[in-house]
């Protein structure tokens, strides 16, 4: 279900994460198939797509947002103020629903002095908009994680090769690209997978900047998932604050992340990890 309407949401909220702050949905919900797995919006919104249509009201909220904050160089940019324009969809994806085209929402953040936009995706080939001619290069965020995990938890969706070769493509569209390992899948044979992606990213695409994060799940989207997609995903078994959020024990999680950064270290340099939890 897509259901066009005026928000009334209009908080703009810091980050540390990804960017400085996230902006308010201009679209809330997804269509991708990692819906049915381990993506968070489907905890919150199911199928449902809200296409929210007071852009004019979204964008301002940025910009006041902006006025009081203090910009001092960080992970996110040295220089500019990052908003993730898409925390709640994928707007590569879901941009022929848009209340307006991609470029031109994109294209406000470029006209203003101090902002700049980021956003993931799981499908950048379908991502053709030429920014050349942008004042300043929007990031878009590539989300990877190993083929074998993939077919499971992203049925039907680009692969990851696929996503991989159009890495390249878009920095030449003037993109800024940086890689999202998310969620970072722990399972059998996890180290060979990694070692495997890593080595198609390098000799494919070469050095990125990229950001980890560890597969964070629900009791919920467990039981609804396929047995083998549960079977993938079984480690992440410790339930936080009583609410069926479900992670990898930390016990296990930090010493899990280090034989991970010493994988990567393998094929490019540590200080290319924006963050990692």
């Amino acid at each position: 279900m897509i259901k066009k309407q005026k928000t009334k949401t209009l908080i703009t909220k810091p980050n540390n994460n990804s960017s400085d702050c996230i902006a308010p949905n201009i679209i809330y919900g997804c269509l991708g198939r990692c819906l049915k797995t381990y993506c968070y919006m489907a905890r919150f919104n199911g199928e449902r797509v809200f296409v929210n249509e007071n852009v004019n009201e979204i964008f301002g909220s940025v910009v006041d947002w902006e006025k009081t904050y203090k910009k001092i160089p960080n992970q996110q940019d040295p220089v500019y103020t990052m908003v993730d324009i898409a925390c709640n969809s994928d707007l590569v994806l879901m941009q022929k629903h848009m209340p307006e085209p991609l470029i031109d929402y994109l294209k406000r953040y470029d006209d203003h002095e101090q902002l700049n936009s980021t956003m993931a995706t799981k499908y950048p080939g379908l991502l053709k908009l030429d920014v050349n001619h942008f004042n300043k290069a929007p990031r878009v965020r590539v989300s990877l994680m190993p083929q074998r995990y993939s077919n499971v938890l992203e049925p039907k969706m680009q692969k990851i090769e696929s996503r991989v070769h159009d890495i390249n493509r878009l920095k030449k569209l003037g993109w800024e690209v940086h890689l999202n390992y998310s969620p970072l899948i722990f399972y059998r044979q996890w180290k060979t997978e990694y070692d495997r992606l890593f080595n198609l990213v390098n000799d494919i695409a070469g050095e990125n900047k990229c950001e980890v994060i560890a597969l964070t799940n629900h009791q919920r989207q467990m039981q609804r998932a396929s047995p083998e997609a549960r079977e993938i995903m079984r480690l992440s078994s410790e339930i936080k604050n009583g609410g069926g959020v479900m992670r990898y024990p930390l016990k296990y999680k930090t010493t899990l992340l280090n034989q991970f950064r010493q994988i990567y270290s393998q094929y490019f340099n540590l200080n290319t990890i924006r963050y990692i939890f």
